[in-house]
């Protein structure tokens, strides 16, 4: 017989996979990497005075350098990276920065400009390692300056399931533009749910650039969501409080629209 204090369902913290665990194989429904931009400069203009040239030195290395602001200039580095065509011209890239231990992802449209720059790294608060992420707007010089990705409110009241492997599925629902609601139906997390604050950008029609942090464990996520082609690209970068390791994974998902409540 249960007693009134018990919880059915619910999964304490302690009981939780990995992250590592969990991140295993998320990679299977991953879009093929492009290499179009391959032997490419861009020149990414901030809107703090900052500029930052990025030079893909061929399909998986990437040479950065601060050619101009007000403290940086001269920094240089070289990393590798990956590279995703999630629209024609609108390109994901994400890469790690050993020397900082950040992870850098990009977002940029080639052909109009517009880029949104999103860089995670982790802070230590009262001894527990947390994760963080900075965003900022830039356009590429050379091109028309541009007006940065604008918040949307598209996603509000859609109900998506996402396919990562063939075992691993969740879905959210969109509540407001800084939560939703996630829920693992199947896979390594079955059962574990959460709500969490988060970040709706619109980068084309139907195609959107999502972040969340975790509350409970320290994992950043950005992701571009296409409700047109009904795929994700995106990646995790955590801190494993339970191995003490960082954990960066690149995933991609299958998608399906269950329900959309704003248009009843």
């Amino acid at each position: 017989m249960e007693t009134a204090t018990e919880t059915p369902g619910f999964v304490p913290i302690s009981e939780w996979p990995t992250l590592e665990a969990l991140c295993d194989g998320f990679d299977e429904h991953l879009l093929s990497p492009s290499n179009k931009l391959n032997g490419q400069r861009f020149e990414l203009a901030f809107e703090d005075g900052t500029d930052i040239e990025h030079h893909f030195l061929d399909t998986d290395t990437i040479f950065w350098s601060i050619t101009k602001g007000t403290k940086g200039v001269g920094l240089t580095g070289e990393a590798k990276y990956r590279a995703f065509e999630v629209r024609p011209d609108v390109f994901f890239v994400d890469f790690h920065k050993i020397d900082y231990n950040e992870e850098v992802s990009i977002v940029m449209n080639i052909k109009s400009g517009q880029t949104v720059v999103g860089i995670s790294g982790f802070r230590d608060t009262t001894g527990v390692r947390r994760t963080y992420t900075k965003f900022s707007n830039a356009y590429i010089s050379g091109l028309a300056p541009s007006q940065p990705y604008k918040n949307t409110d598209e996603l509000i009241g859609k109900h998506v399931v996402y396919r990562y492997t063939g075992d691993d599925a969740y879905e959210h629902i969109y509540l407001n533009q800084g939560t939703f609601t996630w829920h693992c139906l199947s896979g390594t997390e079955k059962g574990l749910a959460d709500t969490e604050p988060c970040k709706m950008l619109k980068l084309a029609d139907q195609l959107y650039l999502l972040f969340w942090t975790e509350k409970i464990m320290p994992v950043e996520s950005v992701v571009v969501v296409d409700l047109k082609e009904m795929r994700s690209t995106g990646r995790f970068f955590c801190w494993d409080p339970k191995p003490e390791k960082l954990v960066s994974t690149l995933f991609g998902s299958y998608a399906t629209l269950l329900a959309d409540t704003r248009t009843r």
